[in-house]
C-alpha cells in the first residue's frame, strides 16, 4: 500500500497589535527562544511556532507534516 503524505500549511494573521508586547521578551512556549510575540491567550509564542504547531495538530496521526519553509528549499 502506498504511503499517504499530507501537507498542511497554516498562515495566521497576527497583524493585530494584541500579538505584540513591546519591550518584554519572554521565552516562546514552543521553542524557548525569546519573543515579544503573543498568542491569542497572551502566552509568549512566535507566529511561525504557532503555525507549525497548528499544522501538526491538523495533520495528527500517521501523516507526516512538512513545514512549508522546508518545502520551498
Amino acid at each position: 500500500m502506498a504511503s499517504l503524505r499530507v501537507l498542511v500549511r497554516v498562515r495566521l494573521d497576527w497583524s493585530d497589535p494584541q500579538h505584540y508586547e513591546h519591550g518584554r521578551p519572554l521565552s516562546c512556549r514552543v521553542c524557548d527562544t525569546p519573543t515579544t510575540m503573543r498568542d491569542a491567550q497572551r502566552r509568549a509564542c512566535h507566529q511561525s511556532c504557532a503555525e507549525v504547531e497548528i499544522a501538526r495538530e491538523l495533520g495528527a496521526g500517521e501523516a507526516r507534516i512538512a513545514d512549508e519553509r522546508e518545502v520551498a528549499r
